[in-house]
Parts: C-alpha cells; sequence; structure tokens
C-alpha cells in the first residue's frame, strides 16, 4: 500500500485530480451565476456535473501515465530510470473501457433526472411504490343517467391498457364491477381485490365532448394520492385514454413514460363506431342469450361504421364463439360455424393489429372450442405474453392444459386467472371443482363458499358444492345441494336428474320418482336396478335396446346392469360386443376407465384372454398413474382396487379400497361390482371394508334433512342426458 501511494505522488496523480477538483468547482460556479442571470434550462446544471464527475475517473488514469501541468502534458518517466517505452493495447483499452464506462453511467443518471424532471413538469411524481391496481367502473354524471355504457366501457378499456404494462398486476374489471354492483365503496373494492391502489372517476359526454374526472386512492389508508379533470372533445377520447394509462403508470411506478408512447388498442377514427363498440361491450357483460345476440347486432354496425376498427372484430368473434353450441356456451351457432365465423373477424384483427392480445386469447378460445389444443396453447401464450393481466386469457390456457393432461400447468394458470379477478364465477367454482378432483374437499368447499356468498343465486355454486360433497362421500349433503341448484333453475334437467340420481343412490326410490318423468326410460331402469328388481329391469333394458338398436349408452347400461343383478355371463358378453362399436376416444374415459376396464373382465371372465397380458388393463393402469399424481379423488382410489382384483392381487385390493373408503368412497353398488365381488367373497378383511363402507352408506341415508319437490306436470325443456356408471359428473365451467 505504501509503494502504491508512494508511486501516486511521483507521478502527481493527487496534484493533477485536486487542480480538475478545482477547476470544476469554478465551472460549476460559473453556471450558477449565469442561471441566475439568463433563462437557462434546469437541466443544464445537472448535465454539467454528471459531465465533471464522470470526468475526474479519466483524469486520474491519463495522470498516472501523464505529467499534465502547465508546461504542457508529457509521459511520466519510469522510476528505475529505464528507457520510456511506448503504452501498450492494454493502457489504451484500459482508457477507453474508463471513458466508455463514464460515459455509460452518466447518460443513465442524466436520463433518470430527465425524466423526474419531465415528470414533475407535467405533475406525475412518483407518488407511491405500488404494482397493483384495479379500475373501478365510472360514475355516470348525465343528466338522464343513459351512459353507462360509455362510464363502464371507460373503464374496461383504461383496465386493458393498463395490463400491457410490465410489472403491473391489474386486477379484471369483472370483478371491480360485480363488487361496485354491491355498493362497496372504492378502498373496500381495492382491499377485497388484493390490490394497493385504485381509479376511480366520473364521466358525462355532452354533444361532441366529454368530461372526465378521475381520483387515484391508496387502498391502505384511504388517502387520495392523484385527482384530474379533462375536458376533450369525443374525437380525442383514445388519447385521453392513453393519458390517463400514462399518468397512473408514472405515479405509481418507479420509471417514466414518455407522452405518446402509450398507447390504447381499441382506436378508431369514428366516434359513432366507438360508441357502437361500447354499446355492444354493455350488451356483453350481462351474460344472457338474447344480450349476446344484441352484441353481436352492435359490433357489426361498428365495423360497419369503420372496417379498420381492429377491437370491435375481435368483440364480435368473442361473441360468436360464446354464441355456440356447447357447453357453458349459449346454443344458438353451429359450433363449427361460430368458429368459423370468429376465425374470419380474428383474422381481420390480427392484420390490423398484430400485437392485440384479446384477438390471440380469443383465437385461442376458439382453437379450444375445435380441439386444436396445440396450437390454441400457442395463441393464449402470445396473448399473455403481451398482456400478462389478461384473466380470460389464464382461465382458456387452464382448460386448453386439462385437455392436454397438463393439469399441474392447469392448476397453475387456474390460480393466476383467480388472483387477477378473484369475484368470477367461473374462476371459483372451477377452483372448486379442481381441489374436489385433488381429494382436498375442504380447500374446495371454501371457494364454494365463497362463490355462494357473493352468488347466493347462482345455481352452479351449488352444482359445484354437490360434487365436492359426493366426492367426498356425503350424499345427503351432496343431494341438498343438488335441489338447492334445481330451485333456481327449475327448467334444467341435469340438476334435477342429479338429485334424483343420489335419492336412488340412497335408496330412498320413491322420492326419486317425485322428481322423474313417469316415461323416463333411463330413470325407471336405475330405480329397477337399485330396488333389485331383476326380471322388470331385465325386460325394461332388452326393450330400450331392442327399441333404439343404435343407442350406444343403452347397450352400456344394459352391460352395467345386468352385472349388478347377478347376469355375469350375459353381462361379460355384451362387454365384449361393446368393443368393436365403441369410440376410440370414449374407449378410456377417465376417472373409471370405462369401458376398457369392464371389457378387460369381460375377456377374463369369458377366457378369452389372460389378465397378465391385457392391453387394457395395462392401458388404464398407465391412465391411472398419470391422473392419481395429481388427483387423490375416491375414484381413482376405486378404480385402483378394481385393477388389483382383476390382477389376483388380494393385498393390493385391500389397501386400495381402504384408501378409496378414507378418501370419500360410498357407492351402493359396490358389492355388486362383478370385477370385485371375488374379493369380497374370498378375503375376510375385505368383507370387514364392505360392512364399513355399507354402515357408512346406511348412516349418511338417514343423516339427510331435505325436502323433495313434487315435479310439476310440465316437462322441463332439453332431453335426458344419458349417465355413464351413474356417478356425477364433474365438469369446469367456461362462462364469466
Amino acid at each position: 500500500m505504501n509503494v502504491f501511494l508512494t508511486e501516486l505522488k511521483r507521478r502527481n496523480v493527487i496534484k493533477s485530480v485536486l487542480a480538475y477538483l478545482g477547476i470544476s468547482w469554478l465551472v460549476l460556479q460559473v453556471v450558477e451565476v449565469f442561471s441566475g442571470l439568463i433563462d437557462m434550462h434546469p437541466l443544464v446544471g445537472p448535465a454539467v456535473i454528471l459531465t465533471l464527475t464522470c470526468g475526474l475517473p479519466v483524469i486520474a488514469y491519463l495522470s498516472w501515465h501523464f505529467d499534465i501541468s502547465l508546461d504542457g502534458i508529457h509521459r511520466t518517466p519510469p522510476a528505475d530510470g529505464q528507457t520510456l517505452k511506448p503504452l501498450g493495447p492494454g493502457s489504451w483499452l484500459g482508457l477507453g473501457g474508463i471513458g466508455v464506462l463514464c460515459v455509460f453511467i452518466g447518460l443513465h443518471f442524466f436520463t433518470a433526472i430527465e425524466a423526474d424532471y419531465k415528470a414533475a413538469s407535467e405533475g406525475q411524481q412518483q407518488v407511491m411504490q405500488a404494482d397493483s391496481i384495479a379500475v373501478i367502473p365510472f360514475t355516470d354524471q348525465s343528466p338522464e343517467r343513459d351512459q353507462n355504457y360509455l362510464a363502464s366501457g371507460l373503464a374496461e378499456e383504461l383496465t386493458s391498457l393498463l395490463g400491457r404494462t410490465d410489472g403491473f398486476r391489474v386486477a379484471a374489471s369483472k370483478s371491480s364491477q360485480i363488487l361496485a354492483e354491491k355498493g362497496l365503496s372504492p378502498v373496500d373494492i381495492g382491499r377485497r381485490l388484493n390490490v394497493q391502489t385504485v381509479l376511480t372517476g366520473s364521466v358525462r359526454a355532452q354533444g361532441s365532448r366529454i368530461k372526465i374526472r378521475v381520483e387515484l386512492v391508496n387502498t391502505q389508508d384511504g388517502h387520495t394520492l392523484w385527482t384530474e379533470n379533462f375536458l376533450r372533445d369525443f374525437s380525442d377520447v383514445f388519447k385521453l385514454e392513453s393519458e390517463i394509462g400514462r399518468a397512473v403508470v408514472n405515479l405509481l411506478q418507479d420509471k417514466y413514460i414518455e407522452a405518446g408512447s402509450f398507447q390504447a388498442f381499441a382506436t378508431t377514427t369514428s366516434t359513432d363506431a366507438y360508441v357502437m363498440y361500447l354499446k355492444g361491450k354493455e350488451q356483453y357483460r350481462l351474460q344472457t342469450t338474447e344480450s349476446m345476440k344484441a352484441a353481436r347486432t352492435l359490433f357489426e354496425q361498428s365495423i360497419a361504421l369503420d372496417p379498420e376498427f381492429a377491437q370491435a372484430y375481435v368483440a364480435l368473434a368473442d361473441t360468436i364463439a360464446l354464441l355456440a353450441e356447447g357447453e357453458s356456451r349459449f346454443g344458438v351457432l353451429n359450433t363449427n360455424i361460430a368458429a368459423q365465423l370468429a376465425k374470419q373477424n380474428l383474422d381481420k384483427a390480427i392484420v390490423r393489429q398484430p400485437n392485440n392480445a384479446e384477438a390471440f386469447a380469443v383465437k385461442g378460445y376458439v382453437e379450444f372450442m375445435t380441439e386444436e389444443y396445440d396450437t390454441a396453447l400457442t395463441d393464449l401464450d402470445k396473448a399473455l405474453a403481451v398482456n400478462s393481466n389478461l384473466s380470460i386469457a389464464f382461465m382458456w390456457r387452464y382448460l386448453v392444459h386439462r385437455e392436454l393432461g397438463h393439469f399441474d400447468q392447469a392448476l397453475t394458470d387456474l390460480e393466476q386467472a383467480l388472483s387477477l379477478d378473484p369475484i368470477s364465477r367461473a374462476n371459483l367454482a372451477n377452483m372448486g371443482f379442481e381441489y374436489s378432483r385433488r381429494g382436498e374437499y375442504e380447500k374446495a368447499r371454501s371457494y364454494l363458499t365463497l362463490l355462494t356468498n357473493d352468488f347466493p343465486d347462482y345455481p352452479q355454486a351449488y352444482v359445484n358444492l354437490a360434487d365436492a360433497n359426493y366426492l367426498a362421500g356425503e350424499h345427503s349433503a351432496s343431494l341438498e345441494n343438488w335441489l338447492k341448484a334445481y330451485s333456481l333453475s327449475k327448467d334444467n334437467l341435469n340438476y334435477r336428474n342429479s338429485a334424483a340420481s343420489i335419492l336412488i343412490e340412497l335408496g330412498l326410490t320413491e322420492n326419486a320418482k317425485l322428481l322423474i318423468d313417469e316415461d323416463d326410460l333411463t330413470y325407471q331402469a336405475f330405480i329397477l336396478v337399485r330396488e333389485q328388481k331383476k326380471q322388470q329391469l331385465v325386460e325394461l333394458l332388452a326393450f330400450q335396446v331392442a327399441s333404439d338398436p343404435d343407442d350406444y349408452w343403452a347397450k352400456v347400461e344394459q352391460a352395467i346392469y345386468l352385472g349388478w343383478t347377478g347376469e355375469i355371463n350375459q353381462s361379460a358378453e355384451l362387454f365384449i360386443a361393446l368393443e368393436k362399436i365403441t369410440p376410440e376416444q370414449e374407449m378410456y374415459a377417465m376417472p373409471y376407465c370405462s369401458p376398457a376396464i369392464e371389457i378387460a373382465w369381460a375377456q377374463a371372465e369369458l377366457k378369452t384372454h389372460p389378465v397378465a397380458q391385457n392391453a387394457y388393463i395395462s392401458t388404464c393402469q398407465k391412465q391411472l398413474n398419470k391422473e392419481i399424481k395429481i388427483f387423490k379423488d375416491s375414484i381413482l382410489m376405486y378404480l385402483s382396487a378394481r385393477i388389483s382384483a382383476l390382477n389376483g392381487d388380494t393385498d393390493g385390493f385391500i389397501s386400495h379400497f381402504t384408501n378409496a373408503l378414507n378418501n370419500g368412497w360410498l357407492q351402493w353398488w359396490t358389492e355388486l361390482d362383478p370385477l370385485v365381488t371375488t374379493m369380497f367373497q374370498e378375503s375376510e378383511e375385505a368383507q370387514a371394508l364392505l360392512q364399513q363402507h355399507n354402515e357408512k352408506l346406511a348412516t349418511d341415508r338417514v343423516g339427510g334433512s331435505f325436502t323433495t319437490p313434487v315435479l310439476s306436470h310440465h316437462r322441463a325443456y332439453g332431453s335426458v342426458p344419458r349417465r355413464f356408471i351413474l356417478t356425477l359428473e364433474l365438469s369446469v365451467t367456461i362462462q364469466q
């Protein structure tokens, strides 16, 4: 260290640095004097300070190699008196490196100072560090209160605009709207949505002018962080949206966004086209068949007024997709036709705006509808790359991952969708569904209880609660929830028939007859098999098959029910016949892996194929191994027991059947199941488990307190759904 200090002194480095500091001080004094005499730009001072500061390391480096004095600049001679050598490449590279580093650091600090200056001059200096926000629907201040389409629409557009900001979590507009309609204050809405800030305000359009007042509020203490009034021509509404969005980001994030660099996607040159678009969005939010038809018409009118309005094409495609046939859609259009029309509109939108996140999200959903899962995943990934706050894209990607068997990724996407849209009925219902399948029934019920608290008249909430109860072996509680769902939607056959199914399973067939139609052959057969009226059942099943030889499900039920009544050979022969006519996509339907597992049993029973080499059993085992890693429901555990029984593995059967019982398995037909009856006959331990199962079933039957409604004489619309193995069918929810 002493040697280094001595060398610094010999080379006059310290003297040169002190001289540079003195000169720098004089320069700063001159700048200060002149700034008081002339109108100097405020950034001149900081620029001079940064320049002088960045020059200091360069002067220090140069003075190590050169003697800088009034006599000029000369090379510093070596200490040992040797011949002076030219500077090598390393020395010049060192000088260049220091120079580049100083310039980089100087520009970095100058850019930050410049951004602070611009933000301060615009009144947009950061007021707090926040990474989450919700935009609450604005208040309609028009005299007739007839501009709600504008108030809610602007909030929705600002939500979409802010959602494209990196590092910013923006709650979905749907959740904000629901809580606002419940009358919660902005602060309470923000706290419920778990965001740090909320943006609220009011809007009024009069003639060609629009007046907007916005207010940014801290949800932690309720203090107003920023408020502003805007009065503009309606034709400037998109610039106004961008200005508000830019101001919010500048106020809450440690960065400055330049004016003009934060643009709204929903732009059009036609004010009338935008009004039609916003009115269409208002109808779309109502989510009824009639409102969706009206939304479609309004979006088409918007496009007619401005054929270049990309966002209107996206909204039209989204509406058409939801008007298609299928579960959780409105059933107005044929699915293939709806998909084709939607894709045509999306192609037009993407040509006009190649980075439109909503366009790629809807495109992914349409591809999900048409079972193009890999392509759907690609497009949904594109959507989320542009806007990572697009909750509906996460929900749709969840559906795609489920279909592809990516169950972990599916749950991750659903959790992300819920974090962005925590009041969404679909998200809460699907969380209940997912945790029911995973055997986490308490967690499932916690989400579904939130759902029923927020939406006490929403039938699907009670449907998913019924499913959770059913999988947990709580059939009486499941029945109560099915009856609740049915009371809220009297025309829904599935709710009514599901309640009837549980009544039959509990042995309360007389109660079930009060719910179902007398001419419903499907449930007549189920009642007969439950009551073990064998002769009548055999005749009815034969009649069903003979009356419609092409009815695949009638043949499936005939094979199952005959097995339950002890007609083993006939049941096995029917399953062998089913092997030839079962569609490939239906052969390994999980979670029962039916009818493949029953066909394997039939082959073993009729000695047409040895169990050890049975491809159906091995494939079912592979499917089971894949799903049971994720899903811990009792049905999969019972499937494990059935496979063990077919393989003659008594210890394995007892282990798996015990797990099934402990996780809620409770089916009245268990002791009649021909795949496992041998185990109950030959193992005392298995018999004891069956006795435990039957006692629990009997307790559940008498433990429920419910009133069975009598079916009115009019027939509900629709056809009776065929139920395979007559167990409750869990399904995800799509509509928000």
